[in-house]
């Protein structure tokens, strides 16, 4: 059997070490601290901060600062507190400063009780021991939050108010410590609080100096009728140096000195303070003596205490965002990237594959024969390329039989009927296995090419949302200013404009409110009209209102014999001031051909709607279409974005017929340069731009308009129309339908759509 080693028992008091011997200075300043003639603050920082596993140099530490202060009379009482906690301590291991603060309070009245068995005085003792033990124990919280020992600095975070307050008390405690010992009109007190407050001011923004001067001054004169006093030149001194810390050491140095003359000039009677201009100036030549390492460490102190000025939330968020949408994109990328990978390995070995007719074949026909020795091992070269050559007369002449056949082929081979039978059947097995597989490379492909339109995709969020929208933080507080001028009090404001100069903003209002007075408000601020939407949650939503609109007007005619109209049109707004116009031109005509063109124009509008780009939308639908291989559809696309705020529009034509723009004076056709959707995996998309102003004019068409009476499309006759005068959208587009009409000879030969726009300002 193993023996079980009993754990090693912890010793509980250990030798000391070097690193013990600053606690020991600063626990023997803290005991010579007074207040009221009462000495707290020893057991306080014994409790809070000292190495219990040297307890007994905490102990004689008191003991030594007692004895410097108050004498030796004292010592019972404080050593039965300091042994109280120490055992307790002991006993009790959780870390809990509630409870610890507790028992320290407790500790000392303890030590306080005992010693009133042999001396009581009356009611005020009571009173006395009372206010010392609740210090006490007020004091453990002060130290333990001040972490003033704490040596892993790099490690600390951002301390808290509390922290930092804490910290500048415990500094005005060990300041106080000093207090009684003097070199001549030489205070070691005031030279120490003012080395710690131009420290502070060093390294600390003017809100902290002035806390920390104040707490400083406070606690440094507690055994002093003039620690208000105090308290009011160490703050204002601390401000000045404050002021002056971008000039460095000197400047902190020259706006304390300031600070205390000024002050100083304002007492009534500056002998009644217990602070000359002397103690100031030794800390201050002291501060700009000491070394620049010492700084460096000093400084530790305060390098994660500080506020750091946070960046901006929403610049956070839309970095997060953007990084997060990127990742995405990536992976996507990747999916990609291995699909085709895959394909281009596998059709690759598809294409090594025509070895397997020679071995199909030679199985079924040569096995057996007295000849296939000498074939297909003393000649195999000659058989291997007669039945290459084989192969090669069916691809070309798409058959094999007596006729064609090599006489060569016929007098090597003793089974030549058979082998032509045999050959063409295995022929036509591999075609259809390739084609299989091709088709399943092709689904491939596809896939491929939608996972590589959802990393656009999200590139392309991520690209909006990082550059595409800005929040006007000057334009929410004016909006504020002025709700507030009619008596609204808005509970939340949110101002955001996009890059095209949109313009989004979010109230949270009172329930009764005068929208026209808040729009007024908004419009008036932002320089530009501005319109209530709706309300959801709370949150009223106002927008600015687009610089153009459009008037439109669409006519459309089926084809003789058919009561259904193949194509499809539709147009709508989205939430980004983007306006779309969309025309689908199915395959034939009737309703399978309204079908296929609304499905498509379903589809696109989800896309558009849902805020994927153009191009990315064209792409994934198209890859949609082609993976239906069950039900083979295609479709034309004709399709403009147009910018409400900025007038810009992006045409794009996929296999559909001329669009006619009227731009001022000018009239120009775009024209198609790809193949309608969902016929190859790939379509090519060529965006064409164009600014449009008011009055501009845009005529989208299907080719049953433009072949209207004409075996080739032609627009001629249409710009002669649309450069004529018209006072509605609606009369262009009949005189439209109407002329083709009549070059038709009045006969519809083929579905007919017109689409008419025109640009009005608002």
């Amino acid at each position: 059997m193993n023996e079980i080693k009993a754990a090693p028992i912890k010793p509980p008091l250990r030798i000391p070490r070097l690193d013990d011997l600053m606690p020991s200075l600063l626990l023997i300043l803290a005991s010579r601290a007074s207040a009221l003639g009462m000495f707290p603050f020893g057991i306080a920082f014994f409790a809070a901060s000292f190495d219990k596993s040297v307890a007994y140099m905490g102990i004689i530490s008191v003991c030594i600062g007692l004895a410097s202060s108050a004498g030796v009379t004292v010592f019972p009482k404080y050593l039965i507190a300091l042994i109280a906690y120490w055992l307790f301590s002991r006993m009790y291991r959780k870390k809990d400063d509630v409870i610890s603060s507790i028992a320290c309070g407790v500790s000392m009245l303890t030590g306080g009780l005992a010693m009133l068995i042999t001396g009581f005085n009356g009611i005020y003792d009571i009173f006395l021991l009372c206010t010392e033990s609740i210090i006490s124990a007020l004091m453990y919280v002060v130290f333990r939050r001040a972490n003033i020992l704490n040596e892993d600095y790099g490690k600390r975070g951002r301390a808290s108010q509390e922290e930092y307050i804490s910290a500048a008390v415990t500094v005005g405690v060990f300041a106080a410590g000093l207090s009684g010992i003097r070199i001549g009109p030489i205070s070691l007190t005031n030279i120490f609080a003012v080395y710690a407050v131009m420290i502070t001011a060093l390294n600390s923004p003017v809100a902290v100096s002035g806390c920390t001067g104040l707490c400083i001054g406070f606690m440094s004169a507690l055994s002093s009728s003039q620690a208000i006093v105090m308290m009011g030149v160490y703050g204002l001194s601390a401000l000045f140096a404050s002021f002056m810390n971008s000039f460095k050491k000197i400047g902190c140095t020259i706006g304390y000195i300031s600070g205390t003359a000024v002050t100083l000039i304002y007492i009534s009677n500056i002998y009644d303070v217990p602070l000359s201009m002397i103690d100031t100036f030794i800390g201050g030549a002291l501060f700009l003596a000491t070394p620049k390492v010492v700084h460096e460490y000093l400084r530790s102190f305060y390098s994660k205490s500080l506020h750091i000025e946070a960046v901006n939330p929403e610049q956070r968020m839309k970095e997060y965002l953007v990084m997060r949408l990127r990742r995405g994109g990536e992976a996507f990328s990747s999916l990609q990237e291995s699909f085709l990978a895959v394909s281009e390995g596998r059709l690759k070995k598809y294409s090594e594959d025509v070895g397997v007719i020679l071995d199909e074949t030679a199985d079924r026909v040569c096995s057996g024969c007295k000849m296939c020795g000498k074939c297909w091992q003393t000649d195999f070269r000659k058989t291997y390329k007669n039945v290459l050559e084989l192969i090669g007369i069916i691809e070309t002449e798409g058959t094999l039989d007596g006729e064609n056949v090599p006489p060569h082929f016929c007098e090597r081979c003793v089974r030549t009927e058979q082998f032509i039978t045999e050959i063409k059947h295995v022929y036509e097995l591999y075609k259809r296995d390739v084609l299989r597989r091709s088709d399943a490379v092709t689904a491939r492909n596809l896939i491929s090419g939608q996972y590589g339109e959802l990393n656009t995709l999200l590139e392309g969020m991520a690209a909006e949302i990082e550059e595409g929208f800005s929040f006007l933080e000057n334009e929410e507080e004016r909006i504020v200013d002025e709700l507030d001028k009619l008596g609204i009090t808005p509970y939340e404001v949110s101002a955001i404009e996009s890059m095209s100069g949109r313009c989004e903003v979010y109230l949270r209002l009172p329930p009764v409110i005068r929208q026209t007075a808040v729009e007024g408000v908004i419009s008036e601020v932002l320089d530009r009209a501005v319109s209530y939407e709706k309300t959801e949650n709370g949150l009223s939503r106002y927008v600015s209102k687009p610089n153009y609109t459009f008037d439109t007007a669409v006519f459309q005619l089926p084809q003789d014999g058919s009561g259904i109209n193949g194509d499809s049109v539709t147009m709508f707004s989205t939430d980004n001031g983007k306006f779309y116009a969309v025309m689908a031109d199915g395959m034939g005509s009737g309703s399978e051909a309204q079908y296929e063109s609304a499905a498509t124009l379903r589809l696109l509008t989800g896309f558009l709607k849902a805020g994927f780009s153009v191009k990315t939308a064209l792409g994934i639908l198209n890859s949609a279409m082609c993976l239906n291989i069950n039900n083979e559809a295609y479709s034309t696309v004709d399709l403009v974005s147009i910018d409400l705020y900025t007038g810009v529009a992006e045409f794009y034509k996929v296999g559909s017929a001329e669009t006619v723009v009227l731009r001022g004076d000018n009239v120009e056709t775009l024209c198609s340069s790809s193949i309608p959707v969902g016929i190859l995996s790939d379509i090519r998309l060529n965006d064409q731009r164009l600014e449009l102003s008011e009055g501009d004019i845009i005529i989208m068409m299907t080719d049953g308009i433009t072949e209207s009476g004409y075996t080739v499309s032609r627009t001629d006759w249409i710009k002669q129309i649309v450069i004529k005068p018209h006072d509605n959208m609606e009369q262009l587009a009949k005189e439209i339908m109407d002329t083709a009409l009549d070059k038709s000879r009045g006969i519809a030969r083929d579905d007919m759509s017109v689409l008419a726009m025109r640009m009005l300002g608002c």
